[in-house]
């Protein structure tokens, strides 16, 4: 179902959206738990982020485990390359759940627990602190998960294919 699309893998082309959108939701829940003045101003560009973190971070898991097995058949992979996309893809699953889980940390936390200054809250000041605590862990969570996974997705694609310095251009063409 998450293949390809146009004969290219649906994992590549979602990927972009997820290592932009995940960090930049994580750094909006953080401010939307430790600022409660900015709350109403953020809410609705929290929720459209989580939601868009959350479904495209479920679709670039499953769409990379296609991927997984497609590259696993490539004829001449080397057991290090396979290594480094097994590592990869590893980091993926706790990165699909964090995704997912932001996701529902924040919706939860606009609806009932932080609303905008003013507005009806669930639980009180102790729930509402322990929600911003968990909102904050979890995007930092959601952040360095995201981070890593992308940094073991570029080293599987492209460590095999960029070694060593960059070579020296001709004449004329040199940098300084």
């Amino acid at each position: 179902m998450f293949d390809t699309i146009a004969g290219l893998p649906v994992h590549i082309l979602v990927i972009h959206v997820v290592v932009v959108i995940g960090p930049l939701t994580a750094v909006l829940a953080t401010a939307y738990a430790v600022r409660p003045t900015w709350r109403l101003a953020l809410r609705w560009w929290l929720v459209g982020s989580a939601v868009l973190t959350g479904v495209t971070g479920a679709v670039a898991g499953a769409s990379g485990e296609d991927l997984e097995r497609r590259v696993r058949q490539i004829p001449g992979a080397s057991a290090s390359q396979l290594a480094l996309v097994h590592d990869h893809a590893e980091a993926g699953d706790l990165a699909r759940a964090l995704c997912l889980l932001l996701m529902l940390v924040v919706l939860a936390a606009v609806w009932a627990l932080l609303p905008p200054v003013g507005g009806p809250r669930l639980g009180g000041r102790p729930m509402a602190l322990l929600t911003s605590v968990v909102l904050v862990l979890v995007s930092v969570g959601t952040l360095a998960s995201v981070t890593l996974t992308g940094h073991s997705g570029a080293k599987a694609s492209w460590a095999d294919k960029v070694q060593g310095p960059l070579p020296a251009e001709g004449p004329g063409g040199g940098h300084d």
